[in-house]
């Protein structure tokens, strides 16, 4: 989770995300310092591949047509490459992917 939270700090500075994170729920406390413990288990999938893999079908089943991930590691950046391919073919639906 410390990953997660320090991922997501850049994005708690952007009046995009932090309005967009304040329509579906999150409030203002939740968005200050680190970001609340809250926050990052809304927003990050952790854990092994198929915790992770179970976390896109969530968005997937809650009618989104696509999730974006990003892999965030304090590992070698030699493996992302690896990782987002392991990923990439399970963040579209059935109906995007026919779409393309």
């Amino acid at each position: 989770m410390r990953l997660g939270r320090s991922h997501l700090s850049r994005y708690m500075r952007a009046p995009n995300y932090r309005n967009s994170w304040l329509r579906q729920g999150f409030r203002e406390e939740d968005l200050t310092g680190e970001g609340s413990e809250r926050l990052a288990e809304g927003l990050v999938a952790w854990g092994s591949e198929d915790d992770i893999r179970g976390r896109v079908r969530e968005h997937l089943s809650a009618g989104a047509d696509q999730v974006c991930v990003q892999v965030v590691t304090d590992g070698g950046a030699e493996d992302l490459r690896e990782m987002w391919r392991s990923l990439s073919p399970l963040c579209y639906s059935d109906r995007h992917r026919r779409q393309r």
